[in-house]
């Protein structure tokens, strides 16, 4: 892992550019973490962001957080479509006992990187 990738996964918020930065080093085998979208499944339908791993909207949190239940100690980014909403589920993901939990702040809105548009 470089030391720009680390200095950036030791952030509590990163921008988007951040983000694209670690989307290549994952592809490149560098790094590993997740990238969660906390949107509604219906935004998350019209516009996402590649390399999104799960989709666990802020509505139904509680329910689907089990899905990651298992990451607690490995990078987490969360994102929605500003910065809000995944930056609630940052905090509630801390207090869950998750490590190392990342927002991405202005969420889809200010990331310039590759999206997967439509179905």
């Amino acid at each position: 892992m470089t030391k720009k990738i680390n200095e950036i996964l030791n952030k509590k918020e990163i921008n988007g550019e951040d983000l694209e930065e670690l989307i290549k080093a994952r592809e490149q085998k560098n790094v590993d973490f997740l990238l969660v979208d906390v949107r509604e499944e219906y935004e998350f339908n019209n516009i996402r962001i590649e390399g999104v791993d799960y989709l666990i909207p802020l509505s139904k949190f509680y329910e689907k957080v089990r899905e990651i239940e298992g990451f607690k100690d490995q990078p987490i980014i969360m994102q929605c479509k500003l910065g809000g909403r995944s930056q609630q589920a940052q905090r509630q993901l801390e207090i869950m006992g998750f490590n190392k939990v990342i927002n991405l702040a202005g969420g889809i809105t200010e990331y310039l990187g590759k999206k997967i548009h439509g179905n």
